[in-house]
């Protein structure tokens, strides 16, 4: 909420200093500058978009499928083991409490140890009945698929676009607005319309942040997909405190769940478990 006020105040102060600014003029021909640097500007901010959202709708495709299988594996462990249902359902709840404390980018990285207690734990599972070994091999199957997609979660979860490209992005947006501030006249309508392209060329570069930083729909693929996770194995829905908002909490009013309060979440993760019950 903070970054969207800050982004609007930011926006009405470029068109206010469009407006306000004194006019100047440069000693040589800017447009043809412009057309030269907007042309760069335009293959570029396309290119870092398009990789960037080929990558980002393939990772929420890849969570999607972790989890489908962690559903799977549940179903198939209680089928092959009944006695195990219950270990597995604390195992898998805690992966994905762990997963949904850390960012999309990160948790990959930072699950390790919850997702391998889970794999070993599948590992011990013995069928109750010996006509069941076909669905040990689905189990097997799972696992190998879960550890896959994994592996290749953690190189599309990296930033495509690196500091240097921000710098050369940056510069064209930079060059860009001081020929549009030169190309001012009088009229403030025509002022106003080089503030608009100046907030444009702003919010592409927003956009092409929040898309290779997964924050692009992030909420909706972060908190709300798993929550099905949860519910499969019989477990009320989680969420970090850092995902509820006043809205969040009137939508969640009418239904029991959990919220993970942090002790100190610039320093720590460590947290306590609190369970919400809805309002009657």
């Amino acid at each position: 909420m903070i970054k969207k006020i800050i982004s609007i105040i930011f926006q009405i102060s470029i068109l206010l200093l469009v407006v306000m600014l004194p006019i100047f003029k440069f000693n040589f021909d800017a447009s043809i500058i412009l057309s030269a640097v907007a042309l760069l500007f335009t293959i570029l901010i396309g290119f870092f978009i398009a990789a960037a959202t080929s990558n980002y709708l393939r990772l929420q495709t890849i969570i999607s499928n972790e989890d489908a299988i962690l559903i799977s594996i549940f179903d198939l462990v209680k089928i092959l083991q009944p006695s195990s249902e219950k270990k597995f359902r604390k195992l898998i709840d805690e992966y994905m409490i762990a997963a949904l404390d850390y960012s999309l980018l990160d948790y990959f990285e930072t699950t390790s140890a919850e997702l391998d207690g889970f794999l070993v734990a599948i590992d011990k599972v013995k069928p109750v009945d010996q006509r069941a070994d076909s669905l040990l091999q689905n189990l097997q199957n799972l696992k190998s698929n879960i550890v896959a997609i994994r592996q290749e979660a953690l190189v599309l979860a990296k930033r495509i676009v690196t500091a240097q490209h921000w710098f050369v992005l940056i510069s064209l947006v930079s060059i860009m607005t001081v020929i549009l501030l030169g190309l001012r006249t009088e009229d403030v309508f025509g002022s106003l319309l080089i503030g608009v392209i100046i907030i444009a060329l702003y919010q592409t570069l927003n956009l092409l942040y929040k898309i290779d930083s997964n924050e692009f729909l992030a909420d909706r693929l972060a908190y709300e997909a798993p929550q099905k996770v949860f519910l499969a194995i019989g477990k009320t829905k989680y969420y970090p405190e850092t995902a509820i908002d006043n809205k969040k909490r009137k939508i969640l009013g009418k239904e029991n769940y959990r919220i993970g309060i942090y002790k100190d979440f610039s320093k720590s993760m460590e947290k306590k478990i609190r369970l919400i019950k809805a309002a009657s």
